[in-house]
């Protein structure tokens, strides 16, 4: 009898792990969302269906435009070319084609907003925009009395026009919850509400605001201008919750850009 000696048991076969990549036609191994664009051959990118220049618009047919840049580079390192899908008429409408999955990115100066994170995933953002107020200088004086400007501003309670059905009712609502929100159909009737001192204020990013200042000049006896450097627009792309790869990837594209546009660098674009 031998003692102490234990008898050796067979080794096991190491167990096959299916991978979770799937082959595309190129031959390429990629995850399932990122396969999907490589059979498909090519990038859908929603963009809302009305110009935004020059953040994105349509010259002799062809897309142009900071965003549309971006859109382009994420399409060139997939190695295939970008279709831009212009059927959304509202900036939830492009939300809800990424949602949904019937384009792989929405985009087009969408900011991060809690009631978009219901139902897709942002990226790391491209672009930065400083939230501003145009005031009516009358109206502004009814309600600031003797107090100082800065902490009225801060603490606004007068009537602030904004874009209906936008990031910036939901901004207006978070950022100032003692003013009275009023919604517009469009920025234009917002500007033209402030002006005639319908609202003492109108609420949207510095560029949106700088762009009209600087297109007329006399403004500026009946309304002035406030910067926020502590609150900004931080604008994203938007994927489908269940396209996870294609996030990370667009998040890397994004994140090795060498050129990150400012206002200044905007409203010189417009001016060219």
């Amino acid at each position: 009898m031998m003692l102490g000696v234990a008898s050796a048991q067979p080794s096991q076969p190491p167990i096959a792990r299916k991978t979770p990549l799937v082959k595309a036609n190129n031959g390429q191994m990629a995850a399932p969302d990122i396969a999907r664009i490589l059979n498909r051959g090519e990038l859908v990118v929603a963009i809302i269906a009305s110009d935004s220049a020059p953040f994105f618009s349509e010259k002799d047919g062809v897309m142009v435009g900071t965003d549309v840049d971006v859109a382009r580079l994420i399409a060139k390192e997939l190695g295939v070319p970008v279709r831009f899908d212009r059927s959304a008429k509202t900036f939830e409408a492009v939300v809800n084609l990424a949602a949904e999955g019937s384009a792989d990115i929405g985009m087009g100066r969408l900011a991060k907003t809690v009631l978009r994170a219901q139902k897709v995933s942002f990226s790391t953002p491209y672009m930065k925009l400083p939230h501003s107020f145009m005031i009516n200088r009358l109206e502004f004086s009814k309600i600031s009395g003797d107090r100082a400007a800065p902490n009225v501003i801060r603490n606004f309670s007068g009537t602030l026009g904004v874009i209906g059905r936008s990031a910036w009712e939901e901004f207006g609502r978070r950022n100032f919850p003692k003013a009275k929100i009023v919604t517009y159909p469009s920025w234009d009737k917002v500007v033209a509400a402030v002006t005639k001192g319908e609202v003492v204020a109108a609420y949207r990013d510095e560029f949106e605001i700088q762009k009209i200042m600087r297109a007329d000049p006399g403004l500026a006896l009946t309304l002035r201008t406030v910067t926020f450097n502590d609150i900004e627009s931080l604008l994203s792309l938007m994927v489908g919750i269940q396209d996870t790869t294609l996030l990370s990837f667009v998040n890397e594209v994004i994140t090795l850009r060498t050129e990150k546009p400012t206002v200044a660098m905007l409203l010189k674009d417009l001016k060219q």
